[in-house]
């Protein structure tokens, strides 16, 4: 399998993301709600479903590399925190599919755009 380098995503805070569809991106924000089903994760940022202004999605069979990172995800609400990946439209609203805990970053203090 080839590895396929990808340049330096661009950073924005995750309100923007309306303009960013189908771009690889760091998108920032607060996390406002953790939402677990039984296949798949939600971490929603800055205001809980169905408001979040962008929702980073962790499936079931990737749940155990991302707790054994940050613990129970739950633990990040309130926290601020940047993912990489791709911003897609599912139903109407806007998902990053996270599939490595290294694409996730708890951050300590505020970044500078």
């Amino acid at each position: 399998m080839a590895v396929q380098v990808v340049s330096a995503a661009e950073s924005i805070e995750a309100l923007k993301a309306p303009f960013h569809v189908s771009e690889s991106v760091l998108a920032c924000g607060r996390v406002a709600q953790v939402s677990a089903h039984p296949e798949i994760t939600y971490i929603n940022l800055d205001r809980p479903y169905p408001d979040q202004t962008l929702a980073l999605v962790v499936w079931q069979n990737d749940l155990a590399a991302y707790e054994a990172r940050f613990g129970n995800l739950s633990a990040l609400e309130g926290r601020r925190v940047c993912a990489q990946g791709v911003i897609e439209e599912h139903k109407g609203s806007l998902q990053m599919i996270l599939k490595n805990p290294q694409f996730l970053r708890l951050m300590t203090h505020q970044p500078s755009f």
